[in-house]
């Protein structure tokens, strides 16, 4: 809840501070919040895409290890059920079942989505590590994201709305 709060914050102070931006004289005091406020603000703006509901239509394995879903390795691939409903603020639904929250990050010259599950109250103690994977191509109807941890599974994503 605190981190949620947080975020909101960070939020709330980076949209003032860009619409301030063209003001260049700022006091002292307030030059070190939207440093702050950018480092952590993840890209969720719809200008980033990727907001919307996604749906997965297609699994692939990367055969050759080349991180390109080819199109023999898309042939191949199978249906699968998996839904992401990524929301504007930040926050995320994953499966229906549970809530979250999701940054798009730039990382090596890639972009990355890293998606975070809340915990299950009762059943865990803390909130589970990040999934993450790599953007392979967004697009206004597809996305492919490939995970990170073996750089093995393309999952290619509908939008849904």
């Amino acid at each position: 809840m605190k981190y949620n709060l947080t975020i909101c914050l960070a939020f709330a102070l980076l949209i003032a501070c860009k619409n301030k931006s063209q003001e260049s004289k700022v006091a002292e005091t307030s030059q070190h919040q939207p440093e702050i406020a950018a480092n952590t603000q993840p890209s969720q703006s719809s200008e980033d895409g990727i907001t919307g509901t996604w749906k997965l239509k297609l699994e692939a394995y990367d055969d050759n290890k080349n991180k390109i879903l080819d199109e023999a390795e898309r042939k191949k691939g199978f249906r699968n059920n998996y839904l992401f409903r990524f929301n504007a603020d930040g926050s995320c639904k994953i499966q229906e079942f549970y809530k979250g929250h999701y940054e798009v990050k730039t990382e090596s010259n890639k972009k990355m989505l890293h998606v975070y599950r809340d915990r299950i109250v009762g059943e865990e103690e803390k909130d589970p590590p990040p999934d993450v994977y790599r953007i392979i191509s967004l697009s206004k109807n597809e996305l492919v994201l490939l995970e990170d941890l073996g750089n093995l599974a393309f999952w290619v994503f509908e939008r849904a709305n």
